[in-house]
């Protein structure tokens, strides 16, 4: 019979033992507590509120989380609730749960991801039973820091904690993990490598397993949570008008190749990537790229009155622009893009005025409310809506008023002068800078993927001198070439 001190003795074993060692130890340690919870010879331990208290999260992680796991099962099954009372923000299991996950020693954590995510799902659940999301938000999103910083690999996890972000609108506790480069999906039915374990906390050891090594930590993740994933993240970054980003997330959404019709989130993405793009720049942009002509004329069939209202805003006719907003507000308000249309009015005149700036570098207020219509007719109010779009820092002009007002004002646009230049220089190099960063996280991302999936240099150089054998061979030799030649012009033809 498994006593606490059993367990103790067992946890504690696996303390300052070698990577080597430290791996194979964790994955039969795993691999008994499990077998003792499946066959409950662990429930009466379990039923001990002390118990917790013999284990540390940062050194005892794996017997901590599989403990805390049997404990929440146990009360589901003898309450009933799906969420119980001690796991309710607040409560004696919360507690504990949040302690765990502000600790785990993530080298021990990737041998139990299924539990792992299991915590973490039932944490959420218990947040939003009582209706304050914003009180796993943060739990969630620094664990998953913890577990990853890269934060490369799409999970489940990554989808929950953006809808909690949504519900609480915690927009800004999303930018941690929305501002990495997503590059790879789970590897179903992993297990960690031998010496692939890392004892630094942290994760970032040189030997700590890929997370798309680590079974179970995440759900299926289906086309359609790919494409949940990048609308919501285009979500978030419209709440915080961050316009480039949100357009680059709905962009991947709406460019998603497709064998049938488009699904319901690309359309909804196309909708929102219209006003957004608006915002933007005060244009409709052109689609990706890769994004296919029907595709494109599905989208503007089944959005109609967002094109007639970007076509109307490009125009710079006020009368127009207004007409097209009250004549789909339902339209809007059903979207529940009634904000963003909202906030288009106000930027009309922002746009409006940016345009003029490429035909005039001065002109009078009189002579810029003949320009742009959307402007306040009296010079007073004109002067006063300038005054605060040049304040808010929507456009880069000076007011100029005549000494002892004896003209009318004037509007002046800074011409191109040497420190200008010098300043959008200094501003491209940072820009590369940044772009070089994210190119090498990018190229490191993808070694590991090819390590994962076996297509290491040595491996893909065997497959070139293959080939290169069999082509020198007879002609029932070439059968290694036609078959790539097809799936590329599937593919392509996908993408046409």
């Amino acid at each position: 019979m498994t006593t606490i001190a059993d367990l103790i003795a067992a946890s504690a074993a696996l303390h300052d033992l070698s990577d080597n060692e430290l791996d194979h130890r964790l994955h039969e340690h795993v691999a008994i507590l499990r077998k003792l919870i499946t066959t409950k010879a662990l429930d009466q331990i379990a039923q001990d509120e002390t118990l917790f208290d013999y284990f540390d999260p940062s050194r005892d992680s794996v017997t901590y989380l599989l403990l805390l796991r049997l404990r929440l099962q146990i009360l589901r099954e003898t309450t009933g609730r799906a969420v119980p009372v001690d796991l309710l923000p607040g409560g004696r299991l919360w507690l504990r749960a949040a302690y765990f996950l502000d600790a785990f020693d993530r080298a021990q954590v990737c041998f139990a991801g299924q539990e792992f995510r299991y915590l973490i799902e039932l944490v959420a659940e218990a947040s939003q039973t009582v209706s304050k999301p914003i009180l796993s938000v943060l739990l969630i999103r620094n664990a998953l820091l913890r577990l990853d910083p890269s934060c490369a690999m799409l999970t489940s996890i990554h989808l929950l904690l953006i809808r909690l972000c949504l519900h609480a609108k915690a927009y800004t506790c999303a930018l941690p993990v929305l501002d990495q480069n997503i590059s790879h999906l789970p590897i179903p039915n992993k297990r960690p490598t031998p010496k692939s374990t890392s004892k630094d906390g942290t994760g970032n050891g040189s030997n700590s397993p890929l997370v798309s090594e680590i079974p179970g930590i995440s759900a299926n993740i289906s086309s359609m949570d790919y494409l949940r994933y990048f609308l919501y993240g285009g979500m978030v970054y419209m709440a915080l008008k961050e316009w480039r980003k949100a357009s680059h997330f709905l962009g991947i959404v709406i460019s998603m190749p497709t064998a049938g019709s488009i699904s319901m989130i690309m359309i909804e993405a196309y909708k929102k990537w219209v006003l957004v793009g608006l915002l933007q720049k005060g244009q409709l942009p052109p689609p990706p790229k890769i994004t296919s002509s029907q595709v494109v004329k599905a989208y503007q069939s089944l959005a109609k009155p967002y094109v007639s209202l970007a076509q109307a805003f490009e125009s710079g006719d006020v009368k127009r622009f207004d007409a097209e907003v009250d004549a789909a507000r339902e339209t809007w308000s059903n979207d529940n893009n009634m904000g963003l249309v909202s906030q288009l009015q106000r930027a009309f005149t922002t746009h409006a005025v940016m345009r003029i700036k490429s035909t005039f570098s001065a002109l009078t207020l009189a002579e810029l409310a003949q320009q742009a219509p959307s402007l306040p007719q009296n010079e007073n109010a004109t002067e006063s809506a300038v005054a605060s779009l040049i304040m808010s820092g929507a456009i880069h002009a000076t007011l100029v008023h005549p000494p002892r007002h004896t003209g009318p004002t004037m509007l002046r646009f800074p011409t191109t002068s040497g420190s200008s230049s010098l300043s959008r220089e200094l501003s491209m190099q940072t820009q590369f800078r940044g772009e070089k960063q994210t190119l090498e996280k990018l190229m490191n991302s993808l070694r590991q993927s090819n390590h994962s999936l076996g297509l290491s240099d040595e491996v893909v150089d065997s497959m070139q001198k293959n080939q290169e054998w069999a082509a020198a061979g007879d002609t029932g030799s070439g059968m290694g070439e036609q078959p790539t030649a097809e799936m590329e012009e599937d593919i392509m033809g996908e993408l046409s």
